[in-house]
């Protein structure tokens, strides 16, 4: 039996939703990873993403679950085959998506019945904390708005205008930058408070704009995420080159869509731009 779950991009609300801000994000399904699972007495693990130490990950993985499940971890068999074309560490939710595999797995075999609980559970080993937002756009395959620590409702855009992703070129690393994050709250509440409230304003704005069809609120959301990473600090030189790179070639807004220092970034455009690819579900652009 085989267990699919999408990569997904984040359109606003990056670390301030794992405090219960409001956070927006969407299904990329031209990525996926998935599990093929095989009934068999003995534990196979065979991957082909390639990753370094992949399978010493999974049979961690594999590991907590049980031990969450309080299952023997002896007592899981099984031939498990891992396929994912999620760049690991891009701010796409490749840890997701292999967490939502595994606890559907989990659910098959009749070892855990809820997968949301199990798979944030295991995210945690990747994020420190897990919001959970991750694993529901990758459990439900749609786009959402997330707010207090679960899922608001589901975001239907009116309007789709032209929003292309990009690969800065450097990994993103979710641990380091909430630790980034974590030392910003603790050294200055004061400064966190307000990017806090700064980020649940461009998740109002991206909404808003989204729903209206107003492309200069989506813009003003946009800009006011981007200031928000930057003033975190999740920005370095080589993030800082990508997006300027993006701003010269006519790009009106640009963001990371991970947890910054690097990963995936979103641009948003007027006019159609070179290489573009639609992320969004059906809609394009009027």
């Amino acid at each position: 039996m085989k267990f699919l779950s999408h990569a997904k991009w984040i359109l606003s609300g990056e670390h301030t939703v794992v405090r219960g801000g409001k956070a927006i994000a969407f299904p990329l399904r031209k990525y996926e990873s998935s599990i093929e699972f095989f009934p068999s007495n003995k534990l196979e693990i065979h991957d082909t993403s390639k990753e370094e130490k992949f399978n010493d990950v999974f049979r961690s993985l594999l590991q907590s679950a049980a031990e969450f499940a309080k299952v023997n971890f002896s007592d899981i068999t099984g031939k498990f085959l891992v396929q994912s074309n999620i760049k690991m560490k891009s701010g796409l939710g490749s840890s997701a998506a292999i967490c939502t595999n595994i606890a559907k797995i989990f659910k098959h075999l009749g070892l855990w019945e809820d997968i949301f609980s199990l798979a944030t559970h295991l995210e945690d080993k990747f994020h420190c904390r897990s919001s959970g937002l991750d694993i529901s756009v990758a459990m439900t395959d749609k786009a959402v708005i997330f707010k207090n620590n679960r899922v608001s409702s589901v975001f239907e855009p009116s309007f789709w205008p032209y929003m292309m992703l990009t690969y800065s070129g450097e990994k993103s690393a979710t641990s380091k930058c909430a630790a980034i994050v974590k030392n910003v709250i603790s050294t200055d509440p004061k400064s966190a408070d307000l990017l806090n409230s700064m980020m649940n304003q461009a998740s109002d704005l991206c909404e808003l704009g989204l729903k209206n069809s107003d492309f200069g609120e989506l813009k003003d959301g946009i800009l006011l995420c981007d200031k928000v990473f930057r003033g975190w600090g999740l920005y370095n030189e080589t993030l800082s080159a990508h997006v300027e790179s993006l701003l010269t070639s006519g790009a009106v807004a640009a963001k990371p869509v991970g947890s910054g220092l690097g990963g995936f970034v979103l641009s948003l455009w007027k006019e159609k731009p070179s290489g573009y690819e639609n992320i969004g579900l059906t809609l394009e652009k009027p």
